[in-house]
């Protein structure tokens, strides 16, 4: 199992994995290949993903969505204090 992949995109990428994870397993990658910035990065860390397990598949893309969230979230968040500074 190599996460290298998927822990080295950024938050926006990783919601995106693993939203495409959740919704179509193993067609996300079709999907997101077509990223004309980044497809190649986020296929093969889709492809990392849908190499496990269903049960440990769907746990991680759960995690994964949800920390990326909180992590846009606390970026946001910092963002309009600085503007209201």
């Amino acid at each position: 199992m190599n996460l290298k992949r998927l822990r080295s995109l950024s938050a926006h990428q990783r919601a995106m994995v693993a939203i495409s994870v959740l919704l179509d397993g193993h067609e996300a990658s079709l999907y997101l290949e077509n990223d004309a910035l980044v497809g190649d990065s986020l296929a093969a860390a889709v492809k990392d993903l849908v190499s496990l397990s269903p049960e440990f598949r769907n746990i991680l893309a759960g995690n994964t969505l949800r920390r990326s969230l909180e992590e846009l979230e606390q970026r946001a968040s910092y963002s309009a204090q600085r503007k209201e500074v």
